[in-house]
């Protein structure tokens, strides 16, 4: 089947309705709030349209700065959108998920690199139950913070990861996500996809991967 993998949105409403359009199963990975050039009115219609469709929507960890905010607050915060994404909280948490895992491709915000990974002593049998423990914990590994990302932690967990300096790659595991800028989409290392190239773009990007 066809899926169509949607990078960070910041409120781009003709990408959201581009990849809409598509036919195939959509997944978005978070990031619809929290822009400097678009208006707050943009991301409340950006919400508006993916909530009432049937893809699958991850969080990004611009929506935790506002749901989660004693953890960390990103760029780009306004008043004005915590009090949307404080609107909109009850149906965000009953429709986002914080990661996704298709067989062998793991879908996640920012990524989970190889050394969360060992320091987890995660596999392939525990990683979908020790990865919802984590993202219900606000201190634990998932919501880490890395240097690279101006936070206290020495690597950061999949709302975090830097894909320029601190992605690894786990081996025997696919993995799709956003939240490292970028003009294309990238895969440096096989089988790892990072799709955050939309917030500028002139035209959309999107992934497109047969998932069994």
């Amino acid at each position: 089947m066809k899926h169509i993998f949607v990078g960070d949105i910041h409120g781009r409403v003709d990408h959201v309705e581009a990849a809409l359009a598509m036919p195939g199963r959509k997944i978005f990975v978070g990031d619809f709030v929290d822009s400097f050039s678009r208006s707050t009115d943009d991301m409340r219609r950006c919400l508006d349209l993916v909530l009432a469709s049937e893809a699958d929507i991850l969080y990004g960890n611009h929506e935790m700065s506002y749901l989660m905010p004693k953890r960390h607050l990103c760029s780009g915060w306004r008043a004005e959108t915590a009090a949307l994404m404080a609107h909109y909280r009850k149906q965000i948490e009953a429709r986002f998920v914080p990661f996704l895992l298709l067989g062998d491709l793991l879908v996640t915000h920012a990524g989970l690199t190889k050394a969360l990974w060992d320091n987890q002593q995660l596999n392939r049998d525990i990683l979908t139950q020790v990865l919802a423990e984590g993202f219900a914990d606000s201190t634990s590994f998932f919501h880490r913070i890395g240097f690279a990302r101006g936070g206290p932690d020495r690597y950061s967990g999949p709302l975090w990861c830097d894909y320029r300096h601190e992605f690894e790659p786990v081996p025997s595991l696919r993995q799709v996500f956003g939240h490292t800028r970028g003009v294309d989409i990238r895969q440096d290392h096989p089988g790892n996809w990072c799709i955050d190239c939309l917030e500028k773009a002139t035209s959309p990007q999107f992934l497109e991967l047969e998932v069994a």
